[in-house]
């Protein structure tokens, strides 16, 4: 048991800590961005504007180049001539979980351990069981790309409708906020930014947001591994 162990830690840190290096980069800039600017700014602002800043930056820009970055996971295998390699182990869709799942991990602990931190050092700016539902975006983000590219039998097409999906979401915040809710719950993506934004009613909203969120991006995950598996060879394409 632990030998299995240690080789699923050692696995864990060469796929993310050497082989992936970008997806801890990007939680490690952003947890630069945000202490450098809680630092200057937690002195002289009210915690409103802070709630303000750390639900945008943790809950509504983070998400897209984390959701970019896990979008290319095994893509990587391609652009380095090693996915030969790597498929005498084991089949590409068996690869994209054990690094999808390795990914979520790692996508879930940074902004929990932004918002802890934060909290302890500067007081407390978002709830802690915003910690946790800040994460949803990315996961659904994910999702919808791995989808896409599927579909699309190219890494590239799910990328750039995951972009312009985002994209739409943010630039229509205020349309969408009224668009979904249903049954007095609103299912915005961007839920903790636009509670604090300008509709702090909505916090009643969290809890079944998040629930019925992470079950879509279940599901959407769940199509991406039999489209991946339906068509092994979808990245190939991406890089003619």
């Amino acid at each position: 048991m632990l030998t299995k162990i240690s080789t699923v830690r050692k696995r864990f840190v060469l796929e993310f800590f050497k082989l992936h290096r970008e997806i801890p980069g990007v939680l490690i800039l952003f947890a630069i961005i945000n202490f450098f600017y809680l630092a200057i700014a937690a002195p002289t602002s009210d915690q409103l504007e802070l709630q303000r800043f750390m639900s945008f930056t943790l809950g509504v820009l983070m998400p897209l180049p984390l959701a970019l970055a896990g979008n290319f996971i095994v893509l990587k295998e391609f652009e380095t001539n090693t996915i030969d390699l790597v498929r005498t182990r084991q089949s590409l869709e068996k690869i994209w979980i054990y690094r999808f799942v390795g990914f979520a991990v790692i996508a879930l602990a940074g902004p929990v351990t932004l918002v802890l931190i934060s909290n302890t050092i500067f007081g407390e700016i978002l709830p802690g069981l915003m910690a946790f539902t800040i994460f949803a975006p990315t996961l659904l983000l994910s999702g919808f790309m791995a989808v896409l590219s599927g579909l699309g039998k190219n890494a590239y097409v799910g990328a750039g409708a995951g972009v312009v999906i985002w994209l739409y979401c943010l630039a229509n915040s205020e349309i969408l906020t009224t668009r979904l809710s249903i049954n007095e719950v609103n299912y915005y993506p961007f839920l903790e930014w636009v509670i604090y934004k300008n509709r702090p009613y909505l916090l009643s909203s969290l809890i079944p947001n998040r629930l019925a969120i992470s079950a879509l991006s279940v599901v959407l995950l769940v199509l991406a591994y039999f489209l991946y598996k339906h068509n092994l060879r979808y990245l190939n394409n991406s890089m003619g």
